[in-house]
Parts: structure tokens; C-alpha cells; sequence
């Protein structure tokens, strides 16, 4: 690790992993178990606090975390036994756009507000599970060992294990937990489930990432799915991606006019995203040189030459003009002149995976 990643005021520290501590935090000295920073990973608040402070306002992500924080129940609703179903947040937009992160910024904010109203409610325990980690590609629920496309039971089925194998350290009944995910009926595990929440007076907080489908209409099919399948007590947030040729509204059509459900779309960039994203620097923890304040007319004409498509490549790129600058023998700004050999790059990389695409695997 060198001074330049730690420093990099535009990584990101993942929670936990190889490139986190076992608790996922650090010491800002890097002592005990500190880390290199990521040029991209999803920001996680809820498991890691901090990160809560490094969430930038681009895409108009503010805009669907308030949309989620106004329609999001009460804590006495989701808990209701009464009640005819769970809940179901579906955040679509295109690939790199943010879709995780945004996911768990809401999962903050429902944890906060969970907390708040816990005593009331017999402090119910909330249970978070992201169901193939914090990637969010979803390779490892929905392809199979030989890159071919899982059918959608043995999705739902991996999906119910991820569930099982948190409940487990909870101390919930292994029997109970067994039967779970033994059985062979999605709805009818989903509503065993519930039971065993309400027993224990739980609340489920469940991420489902991304995941490869062959058409959107089977995809509107797990969506479906995901719906039936949130019982009282249970909520779901679905990462679905779309390309160009999609818009949210289609992709989320099939769930429309469901009170169950929150559907929260990330649109694309502009050019104030951009002077939003270059202000999110941390502060210096004793990089070589600090950066100086971003220059706001060179940054919002960058965004007519660059165009990024996402906030990875946002991210990424910011991140590795940031590095380049600290090595430099003087301070120097944040600008178009600074990340134009970085998006250059990444847009070089691109055209030759245009011209030399790779293959899909069967199925995919």
C-alpha cells in the first residue's frame, strides 16, 4: 500500500473483504488493519457508518432516497401480522449508475428509523442480508459453474439459502430454518418465514443484487415473484439494470398499481453531477500534496467533451487523476485538463471492446 492509496481522497474503503478489516473499519493512521482505498465499490452506511459520509448527490439519487423515505412505512406497519404482504423496493437504472449504493443508503435510513421506534415496538431485531455480498452483479445467485444461466427456482432457492445462512447466526431454530429452505414452494417457504419472524419479533432486511436474464420477460416474472413472496415482515431490494434501449417505467410496468411496492429509477449524468462529484473529496490524511479546490467552469464543460455514462466510471476516473496529481511535483486543480488522459483512457478501452466484443456465455 502505498501513501498516494491511502490518501486518494476519492477512494473508497470496502467493508469488509481483502480489502477491509474484520470489522470493516480502520484507523485514519492506517493502524490496525487499515486499508487501500478502491477506485469503485459500493458505498455501504449500514455496515460501515462512515460511508455515509461519503455519498455524493449525483444522478439524482437524492431526489429516490427522499422519494423512499416518503413512502416507506411505519415501523408498527411492517411488523402488522394483519398485514396481506411485505414490501418491495425495486432501484432500476443503468449499469454503473449507483443502484447499490443508493440500496444501501436506504437500508441506512431505514435502520435509522427502525431504531427510533424500536421501544415502542419491542425492540424488534433487524436482520440485513446482502444475498451474494456486496457486488452487484449477482454472478454467484444466478449463473451456474458453467457460466450458463440458472432457471429461475434454483435462483429463488439460493436466494432463500443466503436468507438461511443469516438467520442462522441469529440463533434462530436450525429446524425451523432447514424447513425454509427445504421446501420446494417459493410462497409457502416465504410465508414459514414470516411466521418465524413474527415469533421472534424480527424484522428482514434482504438485497437482491442485479442478476443476468435472458429477456425482460422472464425478468418480469422473478419481479413478480419477488412481490408474492414478500410476507409480512419481510422487505426486498431488488437491483434490476437496464440498457438504452429500456427505461425504468418499462421495466417496473408489470409491478405498477401494488401498494407493496417502491420503485426508486437512477437517470443519467449532468454536468452539475459532475461539479457535485468533484467537491466530495475527503479531506488529506498526509498525501504528498493536497489537491486544490476543482474548478467549476473547466469541470462543467468537461462534461460536454467526456459524457460519462455512470458513476463507476465517474468514480473511477476521479480517483485515478487524483493519484496522478499527487505524485505531481506541485499542487494542481481538478479539471478537465486533469482527468482528460483518464477518461481517454477508460473511452480507448471501450472502442476496442466495440470493435472485439466478448463472446457471451451459452445462455447468458
Amino acid at each position: 500500500m502505498t501513501s498516494s492509496d491511502w490518501a486518494n481522497p476519492y477512494g473508497v474503503r470496502k467493508p469488509y473483504g481483502s480489502n477491509g478489516t474484520h470489522h470493516g473499519h480502520a484507523g485514519a493512521d492506517g493502524a490496525n488493519g487499515a486499508v487501500a482505498l478502491s477506485a469503485d465499490h459500493p458505498l455501504v452506511p449500514w455496515k460501515q457508518p462512515d460511508h455515509v459520509h461519503q455519498w455524493v448527490d449525483v444522478d439524482h439519487s437524492r431526489e429516490e432516497l427522499d422519494r423512499f423515505g416518503a413512502t416507506w412505512p411505519g415501523l408498527g406497519e411492517l411488523l402488522d401480522p394483519s398485514a396481506d404482504h411485505g414490501r418491495v423496493v425495486i432501484v432500476s437504472g443503468p449499469p454503473g449508475m449507483g443502484k447499490t449504493t443508493l440500496i444501501h443508503r436506504c437500508i441506512y435510513e431505514a435502520k435509522q428509523r427502525v431504531a427510533a421506534a424500536a421501544a415502542a415496538a419491542g425492540n424488534p431485531l433487524p436482520v440485513f442480508v446482502p444475498t451474494a455480498g456486496l457486488e452487484n452483479d449477482g454472478r454467484r445467485i444466478s449463473v451456474d459453474a458453467d457460466g450458463s444461466f440458472a432457471p429461475t427456482e434454483r435462483i429463488n432457492a439460493r436466494i432463500r439459502r443466503e436468507l438461511a445462512k443469516r438467520l442462522r447466526l441469529h440463533d434462530f431454530p436450525e429446524s425451523r430454518v432447514k424447513a425454509i429452505t427445504d421446501e420446494d414452494d417459493p410462497w409457502q417457504a416465504y410465508s414459514e418465514m414470516s411466521d418465524l419472524l413474527l415469533q421472534r419479533n424480527a424484522l428482514l432486511f434482504a438485497v437482491i443484487p442485479h442478476i443476468r436474464w435472458n429477456d425482460a420477460d422472464l425478468r418480469a416474472a422473478f419481479l413478480r415473484t419477488c412481490l408474492s413472496n414478500a410476507h409480512p415482515r419481510i422487505v426486498l431490494f431488488v437491483e434490476v439494470s437496464h440498457g438504452a434501449a429500456e427505461t425504468a417505467r418499462e421495466v417496473a410496468a408489470t409491478l405498477s398499481g401494488s401498494t407493496a411496492v417502491t420503485h426508486l429509477a437512477l437517470r443519467e449524468l449532468n454536468s452539475e453531477d459532475i461539479w457535485r462529484f468533484s467537491r466530495s473529496a475527503r479531506p488529506d490524511h498526509g498525501g504528498p500534496h493536497v489537491l486544490v479546490e476543482p474548478d467549476r467552469s473547466s469541470l462543467m464543460a468537461a462534461h460536454d467533451e467526456w459524457k460519462p455514462r455512470d458513476v463507476r466510471e465517474l468514480r473511477k476516473v476521479f480517483h485515478s487523476a487524483a493519484d496522478a496529481l499527487r505524485c505531481a511535483p506541485h499542487p494542481w486543480p481538478i479539471d478537465a485538463d486533469a482527468l482528460r488522459p483518464h477518461w481517454e483512457r477508460r473511452r480507448a478501452g471501450r472502442d476496442a471492446l466495440l470493435r472485439d466484443p466478448i463472446r457471451p456465455r451459452p445462455g447468458g
